[in-house]
């Protein structure tokens, strides 16, 4: 590979990073060790209401409200000593202030990055502004249920007492009594009903906070580590100007070139669950040889194998009616795994079976997965505990249990820690 080839490589790489961070929900900002801000996202601009290019080079603390400006200095200057991703805020509120001098309230995950051999701080914010007015009705609600239960009950207390005392038709008396406990019954219970669903809205925007901070925790990690290869790999070629230098520049254009290959598989996932999540996925059923589609992926995927790994394919299998794409989608992803979590040499067996359905098989000898955390294998963002320091986004089997669901499949698997894995596949024969 020449560089030229290595510099478009780089290009669509980066090409798709400019675009999840240009069109990213959340606001991401990047400042220096000073607190000047070096970089800011459309969507934290809007957050704040800048125009573009207005907040580059000021001071963090001007977005900050003045009653606090002090001790965030101190903060900021506290995390630069000691960096890590992390949460701010837990524990107590935090507030944001806009231009027009307004203020609204926000969460930040704080992570960092080397550029040139300085610090940088990036920031991923978000407007809480919608979850923090829906906790303000939640607790309407419950005032009201309050005081709205205290008077029907000192309504019915009152009303049973004068019955009491009038003694005019005991059947009577009861038959109004018992009609008002039911209305009263019935109030409490649409009440309650109503604070069943704020409290389930609550709890799916509490999920999907907790889905931001796992996806901050883990794009700041697999972002960083191909970046800063790319950066010290570009450095480094720099200065390889000498024509026996060859191979040291080639040894780093390929480092250059894998980082961007990982950097472009991530941004797949993304983009393929966004088109899941979004039902913009369009699936096709036609006529199809699925040994035929294995072979074009096995031979497509040869050379990013490890070292004397080997695909053993084995079984016949019909035609069958689904969509190639997706197909071809969810073996390139299972295939790749079990690769990917396996030793060099160690072999790769795909088998196809059919009775009432088509059957294919993907076994690894790789590490497995621990049982006690099988159950969680095909959550977003899941990676096993004995899979940390094995790169990937947790979001592969997510994406590849939703294309088995729109090919009316099924999938399930067998894995022991240390003896490997099998990914079963089950899709409905003509």
């Amino acid at each position: 590979m020449n560089l030229n080839s290595q510099n478009i490589i780089t290009k669509q790489g980066l090409e798709l990073l400019e675009k999840l961070f240009e069109s990213s929900g959340e606001g991401i900002m990047i400042f220096n060790k000073f607190g000047e801000i070096e970089v800011v996202n459309p969507r934290a601009r809007e957050m704040f209401g800048y125009e573009e290019g207005e907040l580059l080079g000021l001071k963090v603390e001007k977005l900050v409200p003045a009653s606090i400006r002090p001790n965030h200095e101190k903060y900021r200057k506290d995390y630069l000593k000691k960096p890590e991703p992390r949460r701010m805020g837990v524990g107590r509120d935090l507030s944001g202030l806009r231009k027009d001098g307004s203020t609204f309230p926000l969460e930040i995950s704080l992570s960092y990055m080397l550029h040139n051999d300085q610090k940088l701080v990036v920031a991923f914010i978000t407007d809480i502004s919608i979850r923090k007015e829906n906790e303000k009705k939640l607790e309407e609600q419950r005032i009201k249920l309050k005081e709205y239960t205290s008077e029907l009950e000192k309504k019915v207390k009152a009303r049973t007492s004068e019955l009491e005392h009038m003694n005019l038709g005991l059947e009577s008396q009861i038959q109004e009594r018992k009609l008002a406990e039911d209305a009263l019954k019935e109030s409490l219970e649409d009440l309650k009903k109503a604070e069943r669903e704020i409290l389930i809205s609550l709890e799916k925007e509490k999920e999907l906070g907790e889905l931001k901070s796992r996806f901050v925790s883990m794009a700041s990690h697999e972002f960083r580590t191909p970046l800063t290869t790319v950066l010290s790999s570009a450095n480094l070629i720099a200065k390889y100007a000498e024509s026996d230098q060859q191979n040291s520049r080639l040894k780093h254009v390929d480092r250059i070139r894998n980082s961007v290959e990982n950097l472009t598989n991530i941004l797949n996932d993304f983009l393929s669950l966004e088109k899941l999540e979004s039902g913009s996925q369009n699936v096709e059923f036609y006529k199809v040889d699925p040994k035929e589609v294995i072979d074009e992926v096995i031979d497509s995927m040869s050379q990013s194998l490890k070292k004397g790994q080997v695909i053993h394919l084995k079984g016949k299998a019909p035609e069958i009616l689904t969509d190639a794409h997706v197909l071809r989608n969810i073996m390139i992803n299972l295939i790749s795994n079990a690769s990917k979590y396996s030793q060099e040499e160690d072999p790769i067996y795909i088998h196809f079976t059919v009775k009432n359905k088509l059957r294919i098989d993907v076994k690894d000898q790789g590490i497995g997965i621990p049982e006690s955390e099988q159950e969680s294998l095909f959550g977003r963002f899941f990676r096993a505990g004995n899979a940390t320091n094995i790169q990937g986004t947790g979001l592969g089997l997510n994406i590849v249990k939703k294309y088995v669901q729109l090919i009316n499949g099924e999938i399930e698997f067998q894995s022991e820690e240390g003896k490997g894995s099998t990914f079963s596949l089950s899709l409905p024969l003509p």
